[in-house]
């Protein structure tokens, strides 16, 4: 329960930063507490353990009031601050943080000047014109927000693929525990890497299917039993719903085939079968004579229908079967495959670790070479390094680099702005004297296609560019990403060599399995990067190892691929046919 209060005290000073936010109170102070949340999710030990050994202080950012309000938590369960903030607002108008194209700034103006507390108010308000009446929201303005309610509504009922992922690993565990449980896995969509889940299916096998199903509902309250039958279970677990299903042992490799899905893909793969006189279902893949010619695992299914083994992440649409057939599957980008991270973020900006520190979590993990990244000047909110600081920190990785020895390199670079005229937020000649530079949008947003496609396309032609980073801008659930000539894009990141990245922050994912498809048929290349802020967030890699697999990334098209001497002679090459 110890860790549970990391979560419950993150979600707090996650809403008392955006009730600040909503007051308008200092955006540094904004930042602190979104940091605080940030670095108390990422925490592998427990924040009691460490309040209660006067330790906490020694985290980044916790002063003596962060320390402090822990302390009320962990005394009362509550924190002054977050308290007296709730009380001030409706209990409803934090959801208006999630309505895409809705910043702090605007829900503010909607509340002083029109009382709009909660997502409803605002589309009243917008509907009976009042909206209107305000300075700075214009006809689009009023229709982008009408469109976000939309979006933000359609997306309730999904989780991102990361918590999805944390739900789908605590429940199997739990049912494993179970005496009667002979195996627990989870299927469906969340299974294929799809970055948001809608629900979650997880399978057992057991020969006594009645306990395990009591057991299985009494996880929630009454309220939340959708369903309880003999050998099927259903609850909604926080929104989510889950279902259970009870297999045959016999059985499970098919039932975990049918249930992973798509839809699409069983389609086209029970069509095969019926061409070749077989009928396969969830309980088996069945000949003329009804005798289960495979069933007990998924392998020996595909093997039987006369394919190589197709991993869930490519199971979308059903072509993967034809490129089965014709022996074209791409072959699955593995872990192992990854030698290093490219963009990541430290305490000089806005992370929350050392450098000394990001290098050892690198190593530990077995890469050969990190990123250092930070923001550019331009990004005053996220503590953008001036010239000064960046060449400061230059020679502080040097001298790092120097201990480090000849097996691990700390490459020195920059997370770099991309202006609104397409120029970088940093000079040539500073850009020049860097390892690695990733060029990157956080700003202007609406800019009409055209305006935002010029932009990108400068960009890309800059000499000093190696990565274009989450190159859409979208934020899933709560930010659709600005509109380009996507087709232009790909064609002059692979006609400059600029790789595109596929952020695997599990709030991003960007690019999007489709898009990242379409740029490495153009030739791309692609960059794979976690966009850390903490240690804890380089397991994001995880979420961009399945976008990647989705979207059939190899290993010859994934630029963490190369070696650092790859990447350095690769960089060399790129600038010298950019001049």
């Amino acid at each position: 329960m110890a860790f549970d209060d990391n979560q419950k005290l993150a979600a707090i000073f996650e809403e008392v930063a955006n009730f600040l936010e909503l007051q308008g109170e200092n955006l540094f102070k904004v930042k602190a507490y979104q940091r605080a949340a940030r670095n108390l999710e990422g925490l592998e030990r427990s924040v009691t353990d460490l309040y209660s050994k006067g330790e906490l202080s020694e985290l980044p950012g916790f002063g003596k009031a962060l320390v402090e309000k822990v302390g009320q938590y962990l005394e009362s369960g509550q924190v002054e601050l977050h308290q007296k903030l709730k009380a001030s607002f409706p209990p409803q108008i934090l959801d208006l943080m999630n309505v895409p194209s809705l910043g702090a700034k605007k829900a503010a103006v909607l509340y002083h000047e029109l009382g709009v507390g909660s997502v409803e108010d605002l589309e009243k308000a917008l509907r009976d014109g009042r909206v209107g009446d305000l300075k700075g929201f214009g006809q689009r303005s009023q229709e982008k927000l009408l469109e976000g309610i939309a979006q933000m509504r359609q997306g309730e009922d999904r989780w991102l693929l990361g918590r999805a992922h944390r739900l789908a690993q605590e429940l199997p565990t739990r049912l494993r525990a179970l005496p009667e449980v002979v195996r627990a896995e989870a299927a469906g969509s969340l299974r294929r890497g799809k970055e948001t889940v809608g629900d979650l299916d997880l399978l057992v096998t057991t020969a006594q299917p009645l306990p395990v199903m009591d057991a299985f509902v009494s996880w929630v309250d009454a309220p939340n039993v959708l369903m309880k039958g003999p050998t099927k279970s259903s609850l909604r677990w926080e929104g989510l719903q889950v279902d259970l299903r009870c297999v045959e042992a016999e059985s499970f490799g098919a039932a975990l085939q049918y249930f992973t899905g798509s839809k699409d893909h069983n389609v086209v793969l029970r069509a095969r079968a019926e061409r070749l006189s077989l009928k396969l279902n969830e309980y088996g893949l069945f000949d003329a004579l009804g005798q289960n010619i495979a069933s007990q695992e998924e392998q020996d299914i595909y093997g039987a229908l006369g394919l190589p083994y197709i991993q869930p992440e490519l199971r979308e649409s059903g072509q993967e079967i034809e490129w089965a057939e014709q022996g074209r599957l791409p072959k699955v980008l593995e872990a192992t495959d990854y030698l290093g991270n490219l963009h990541t973020h430290s305490l000089w900006s806005d992370g929350s670790d050392t450098l000394e520190q990001l290098a050892e979590e690198a190593m530990r993990r077995g890469y050969r070479y990190l990123a250092i990244t930070d923001h550019s000047r331009s990004m005053v909110i996220a503590n953008g390094l001036s010239i000064e600081r960046l060449l400061e920190q230059g020679q502080e990785i040097a001298r790092i680099n120097q201990r480090l020895g000849a097996d691990f390199r700390l490459l020195w670079g920059s997370e770099c702005d991309i202006v609104s005229d397409g120029s970088l937020d940093f000079p040539d000649e500073i850009l020049a004297q860097l390892d690695f530079v990733v060029a990157a949008v956080h700003s202007q947003f609406q800019m009409s296609s055209e305006a935002m496609t010029q932009r990108l396309l400068k960009a890309l032609s800059n000499r000093w560019v190696d990565v274009l980073a989450h190159p859409s801008g979208r934020m899933l659930g709560r930010r659709p990403g600005y509109q380009a000539d996507w087709e232009a894009v790909f064609e002059a990141a692979q006609r400059n060599s600029v790789a595109l990245e596929m952020n695997c922050s599990p709030h991003r994912l960007d690019l999007s399995d489709l898009a990242a498809r379409r740029a490495r048929d153009l030739g791309c290349m692609i960059a794979l990067n976690s966009d850390a802020h903490s240690l804890k967030e380089f397991d994001n890699v995880h979420w961009g190892l399945q976008q990647a697999r989705r979207a059939g990334v190899e290993r010859g098209a994934l630029l963490n691929a190369l070696t650092w001497p790859e990447l350095r002679e690769r960089k060399q090459k790129v600038g010298a046919s950019r001049c």
